[in-house]
């Protein structure tokens, strides 16, 4: 077997895959628990009272994330940096990236899943703005900056499309790619610019050209894998429980495996 699991147990909701101090992390959304790996070893490193998306240091070197429905400092406890004004009740945090410029994006789902109520949400350091930049999805995942930063790659899980989105312009958004097969998920750059995405109820994870052009569809043996990465010649995916009346063995894990092995 090529994928071997490495996370301590299942997820119901294992998400937002990021190398933060030379280290894959994760986390188990709906739990709030931040997990790494290092040499070796995979530790809980701290939980949450709420959702949390995704932890990565700022260009300043915070380690920050969203957590709720808001965007949070993590350095001891966690405090709010910038807030959206969603009622936690309806609304939760998904998935988003840092830009260049210390700017962080982000989205926010409702619980139910109602489709045209994501959003997509843009804080700015320099202004300590909180602004919604993107209206009308359904599922928001990423969004995931492409190398040179001026435009970011978003899913609309539900509705099967990965957009291009100037990040001046998020307005003119154009299609990626369309996928079939089940719904894109996390969005993972490696560092040859190939796009990796995980295919929520697809049981793979496709990669891609810049130009959008498919390169790869790889097997994983989950049925929900959620967010991918790629580091020191291995591929990193998480995958979620969620919905599966019988989940298999490595169901709701994170997988680690040889790129060599599997592109």
């Amino acid at each position: 077997m090529t994928w071997k699991t490495i996370s301590l147990t299942p997820h119901e909701l294992g998400e937002g895959l990021r190398l933060v101090d030379g280290a894959p992390h994760w986390v188990n959304l709906l739990a709030g628990e931040l997990y790494a790996h290092r040499e070796g070893s995979t530790a809980l490193v701290r939980k949450e009272a709420a959702p949390l998306g995704f932890a990565d240091r700022a260009p300043d070197g915070t380690l920050i994330g969203i957590l709720g429905t808001s965007l949070v400092s993590l350095a001891g406890d966690a405090r709010a940096i910038g807030d959206t004004g969603l009622d936690l009740a309806s609304n939760r945090v998904n998935d988003g990236d840092i830009a260049a410029d210390g700017s962080v994006w982000f989205g926010t789902m409702p619980w139910q899943g109602a489709a045209g109520e994501g959003f997509v949400w843009r804080y700015s350091p320099a202004t300590g703005e909180m602004t919604r930049e993107i209206d009308g999805l359904a599922i928001p995942n990423g969004p995931t900056f492409l190398p040179g930063g001026e435009s970011f790659l978003l899913a609309d899980s539900p509705r099967g499309v990965i957009y291009e989105v100037p990040a001046t312009a998020p307005d003119h958004r154009r299609v990626f790619a369309k996928v079939e097969g089940g719904s894109p998920d996390g969005i993972h750059v490696d560092g040859e610019g190939r796009i990796w995405n995980a295919v929520w109820g697809g049981s793979r994870v496709d990669v891609y050209e810049p130009t959008g052009a498919l390169l790869h569809s790889i097997a994983v043996p989950v049925s929900q894998p959620t967010s991918v990465l790629v580091h020191d010649g291995h591929v990193y995916v998480t995958s979620a429980t969620s919905d599966l009346t019988e989940p298999n063995e490595f169901d709701g894990h994170t997988l680690v495996a040889p790129l060599d092995d599997v592109i």
